[in-house]
């Protein structure tokens, strides 16, 4: 008797810490593609799974979506990112979906879902809501004042000091370096020689941001994007133009430098941004 309540008061307690851990993110990430499927969104099984969560009380986007919300992109670590697997066999579907957080470190996987359904779409929609019944007694509910705490792992091939909690979002699945790009002809370079950590800065006056994101660096002026420069090679200069200022840019000591070219001016200004 007392190892049967012992277990039950155990299974309480991971229960609670698992829902408290989910309640501490505000945004889910379900990928275009689970990885058992062929093509994208095959059998609408991403877009259902999108639909769950919202269903559920979680706010979920599509990866890669339009309208990705502005403090998801600058703040990767304040998201879940979803993941359905399968280990069907003959005669059932079953699919279970995780969350991952931006280090890929699992913080929920849900029940087992089941389906002896024939039709490969019914079979899959079913077993996939069995599998959200774990998801729906989670009863999430977002945490606006908890701080999630994910010490992330610097991308970057040189030495990086490591940023505060806050401005140190880490989204793999938006800034991998793909196979596609060795497929460049002519004299692009065939593959980015590094990649860069998900990491905000902010301009020593305080009006410019810029968020650096695998190959690419975007810029904002009150949280507006105004420009973005893609395959940045971090060993070279790198061309900037956005709608306030243009000019030769580059990475140099954990800081983020554009000389920027005035009209009317002979040399450039530099402008520098610092780390958030």
């Amino acid at each position: 008797m007392k190892l049967l309540l012992s277990l039950l008061f155990t299974v309480f307690i991971g229960s609670s810490l698992i829902s408290q851990s989910v309640n501490d993110y505000k945004y889910v990430i379900v990928p275009e593609k689970f990885d058992f499927l062929k093509e994208k969104d095959e059998y609408q099984l991403n877009s259902l799974t999108t639909f769950l969560f919202n269903k559920y009380g979680f706010e979920a986007y599509v990866e890669k979506a339009s309208n990705l919300p502005l403090d998801y992109k600058r703040n990767g670590c304040n998201v879940l990112y979803a993941d359905v697997t399968e280990s069907s066999g003959m005669l059932r579907t079953k699919l279970q979906v995780k969350l991952l957080d931006c280090n890929d470190a699992v913080v929920f996987i849900s029940e087992e879902g089941s389906s002896k359904l024939k039709e490969y779409k019914k079979s899959y929609h079913q077993a996939l809501r069995r599998a959200f019944e774990s998801i729906e007694e989670l009863n999430y509910a977002y945490q606006e004042n908890n701080t999630v705490v994910v010490e992330e792992k610097p991308t970057i091939t040189e030495k990086v000091e490591r940023p505060t909690v806050d401005n140190t979002p880490k989204v793999e699945n938006i800034v991998k370096s793909t196979a596609s790009s060795q497929e460049q002809v002519g004299n692009e370079s065939l593959a980015v020689k590094a990649v860069l950590a998900v990491q905000s800065y902010v301009s020593t006056d305080g009006a410019y941001e810029a968020l650096t994101a695998g190959s690419s660096i975007q810029f904002f002026e009150n949280s507006q994007k105004i420009g973005e420069v893609t395959n940045v090679n971090v060993d070279a200069p790198f061309q900037v133009k956005t709608t306030q200022f243009s000019g030769k840019g580059y990475l140099k000591e954990g800081r983020l430098i554009i000389e920027r070219v005035i009209k009317g001016i002979a040399d450039p200004i530099e402008m520098i941004f610092i780390k958030k």
